[in-house]
């Protein structure tokens, strides 16, 4: 087993994968923290990855005329329609007080059957994908700087001094350790979950749509493989920190790059599916020695009762 004379150009490859796998655990992550630092726990960001996927895919599709830059449209679109969608949780969660978690993941099984049913039902062309005609929009030609890792850092500053400057920001996370006395100083606390939980969803929207692009090289084949619950085990190794969300973000994005490009960087490499169950492996150590270190925010996925105060 020797290491590939091709060494190279392999090392700028691997850090191009690293990338795209970095945008969509991350917004996936920052997704799932944003809902729960209101005190909601949004299990269902794998289903508005999904719908937001699928989404991105469609309208791409339809409106490609030759430029990638429809990408953009598409985004928007997934970014809207999966906060849409969200509204199933919200109603749930916060008006019925359902257990979170078991909303969350019947919008998973809800958007993974509606993914599904619309690919393989062939309205849009093949019957196996939704492809989008698109390729990525890089400022590199080994798609190291993209305009998704772009983006992903403007949401990041964005969140950043959100959280640590704004008085609405302070609110948001007061909603979701001490929901009482935030009801107390006169604000609504469901009124701030809702919309938490609405951008939250529609974040992870967006995150579909990367994964399209930068997995999947702009098709939609129905799913988003489980990407959506690594941003979740993300998020909790993080510690519902932006910082410490985003360096494990790039962290797992290694892990998955390497078991991504091992194959070519080491020649006479054995092939397998186990390779490429490497990185879960490693998600369940790095959860399984995490967790009980892990301190969520006090109130997550406790439903907020006004009359009960």
């Amino acid at each position: 087993m020797t290491i590939s004379l091709l060494s190279s150009g392999t090392f700028p490859y691997l850090m191009g994968t690293t990338s795209s796998f970095f945008v969509v655990f991350l917004l996936a992550a920052l997704a799932s923290m944003f809902s729960e630092r209101s005190g909601v726990v949004n299990l269902g960001v794998e289903g508005y990855m999904t719908i937001g996927a699928l989404t991105f895919a469609i309208t791409t599709n339809k409106l490609y005329s030759g430029s990638d830059w429809t990408q953009v449209v598409g985004f928007l679109t997934a970014f809207i329609v999966a906060g849409i969608f969200s509204l199933l949780h919200i109603f749930a969660s916060l008006k019925l007080k359902c257990d979170q978690i078991i909303s969350g993941t019947a919008i998973n099984l809800l958007a993974q059957g509606i993914g599904l049913f619309v690919v393989t039902s062939g309205v849009i062309g093949d019957p196996t994908k939704i492809d989008t005609f698109s390729f990525k929009i890089s400022l590199d030609s080994n798609d190291i700087f993209t305009i998704y890792l772009i983006i992903s850092m403007i949401i990041i500053a964005v969140m950043g001094i959100y959280f640590s400057l704004t008085r609405t920001g302070k609110r948001h996370i007061a909603a979701g350790e001490n929901p009482n006395a935030l009801e107390a100083a006169g604000i609504s606390v469901l009124k701030y979950r809702f919309w938490c939980v609405m951008l939250s969803s529609a974040i992870a929207g967006i995150a579909g749509a990367f994964y399209v692009m930068n997995r999947t090289s702009g098709s939609f084949y129905g799913s988003v493989n489980g990407f959506g619950f690594l941003g979740l085990a993300i998020m909790i190794a993080g510690q519902w920190r932006i910082k410490f969300i985003t360096l494990f973000s790039a962290i797992f994005a290694l892990f998955f790059a390497i078991a991504d490009v091992l194959p070519v960087m080491v020649t006479s490499f054995p092939q397998g599916d186990w390779v490429k169950a490497l990185p879960f492996i490693f998600s369940l150590i790095a959860m399984m020695a995490i967790s009980r270190m892990s301190k969520p925010p006090a109130a997550s996925g406790v439903p907020y009762d006004k009359s009960a105060r």
